[in-house]
């Protein structure tokens, strides 16, 4: 095998001309497809980014009207939907068991003026358990989370996020001291911070998207949501994602525990349109890779002709040689190994060049056009392999004619 593989190189470089051209149709065609595959992939690692909650990997789950798909809210009973307030906490647990799911927390949200004397800042208030912090990666930067006796007490204690604080305490130091929600007040026991992963910002949008829009956060216990709230409201479940490419399957499996336990199809868990944006993404990324593939491979197909007909050349010109062979004892194996080696040392060779230029060239799209890409080592290996099976099917006939040469014909040939 080593001494065909040397015998092909050897081949190639002394018709480096025919041999160019020969690969051409491959490369373009495996460059394509490098091409095409980088800027989906890319783009749609992107758009999965956005839609998994500011950097955080998460997605919400929020109970959903069927009739007029908005999220589900009775303002007849206060905001109580039939019943239905609080998440089981058994569909958590099952929740946290489905693939690609790392953790997860119920949560309640709402916005709302928080007070502090004559200061105010518009916030968005969460009633949330301990985990909620964890799951949204939230750090203390000084102070306590909720203890389990802030939960059993229903204390009226206050986390804030670091804006919060910043807005209604300025350079005071905010723990221990007080702040108005609705009519009650609370104490300040601690202040938290988004973790952002600084390495992925490279513009002011990409720290927009991190932080979000609404920063001033308050969080409360959740036994203590209703004083906050006024009434028995809705919780939300927030899903922390260890593989972001499982959000389809994720929000769907997830929304599957949690409608099983309502009682009425009036209403369901869901998303909203990113689980729905998600999957419509995957169908469409998926069906135009294929198609654009499919056209790229065209001029696979070309260049496996190219090859099959210089191949058909080689076997013209190397008549005598391949007589002479055969005459000193060589197997029509030997003969057939040696062309299809040929073949397939040609077209491996069009393919890594091929893959090194598309990963150039979608590299420099994505400089220009400020597009993500993104080649992972299975397609680059699939590609290549792919273009050696194209030399393996096209150097087939080339390599049996070879074989097949009688050696006095051979011997005689001019």
């Amino acid at each position: 095998m080593l001494e065909n593989i040397r015998l092909s190189l050897k081949g190639i470089i002394s018709h480096k001309m025919r041999s160019a051209l020969t690969m051409l149709g491959v490369i373009i065609g495996i460059s394509a497809i490098i091409i095409i595959v980088a800027i989906i992939n890319g783009t749609t690692q992107n758009l999965k980014d956005e839609m998994l909650g500011n950097n955080t990997n998460t997605v919400t789950l929020s109970l959903y009207s069927a009739e007029n798909q908005y999220m589900a809210y009775d303002t007849a009973n206060g905001g109580t939907v039939q019943g239905i307030t609080t998440i089981p906490q058994k569909s958590i647990k099952a929740v946290k068991q489905i693939k690609g799911v790392e953790s997860s927390s119920p949560v309640y949200t709402k916005s709302m003026s928080v007070y502090r004397n004559e200061k105010e800042s518009e916030c968005t208030a969460y009633g949330v358990e301990n985990g909620f912090f964890d799951t949204m990666k939230l750090y203390l930067t000084s102070g306590r989370l909720f203890t389990q006796r802030d939960y059993e007490k229903k204390s009226n204690v206050v986390i804030l996020s670091t804006e919060a604080a910043g807005t209604l305490f300025a350079n005071e130091d905010p723990l221990g001291k007080t702040v108005k929600i609705v009519s009650d007040m609370y104490v300040v026991v601690g202040v938290v911070e988004k973790n952002l992963d600084l390495s992925k910002i490279e513009s002011y949008w990409d720290y927009y998207s991190m932080t979000g829009d609404v920063t001033s956060e308050v969080y409360v216990p959740s036994t203590s949501w209703n004083l906050v709230a006024g009434y028995d409201d809705i919780q939300k479940l927030i899903i922390k994602l260890n593989d972001p490419d499982e959000i389809v399957n994720v929000q769907r499996k997830a929304s599957e525990v949690l409608n099983s336990n309502l009682s009425t199809d009036k209403y369901s868990y869901k998303s909203g349109s990113f689980a729905e944006d998600a999957e419509t993404m995957e169908q469409i990324t998926g069906t135009a890779s294929l198609l654009l593939v499919g056209i790229a491979s065209i001029s696979l197909l070309v260049g496996g002709i190219g090859v099959m007909n210089i191949m058909l050349v080689s076997v013209t010109e190397r008549t005598r040689e391949i007589g002479l062979k055969k005459a000193l004892g060589a197997k029509r194996s030997v003969i057939l190994s040696q062309f299809l080696t040929e073949a397939v040392v040609l077209t491996g060779m069009g393919g890594i060049i091929g893959v090194l230029i598309g990963i150039g060239i979608a590299n420099i799209i994505g400089l220009i056009f400020r597009l993500s890409t993104a080649v992972g080592l299975p397609i680059i290996l699939l590609s290549v392999g792919f273009s050696m099976f194209v030399g393996i099917v096209f150097g087939i006939v080339p390599s049996v004619k070879a074989s097949k040469l009688d050696p006095i014909d051979a011997l005689r040939y001019e």
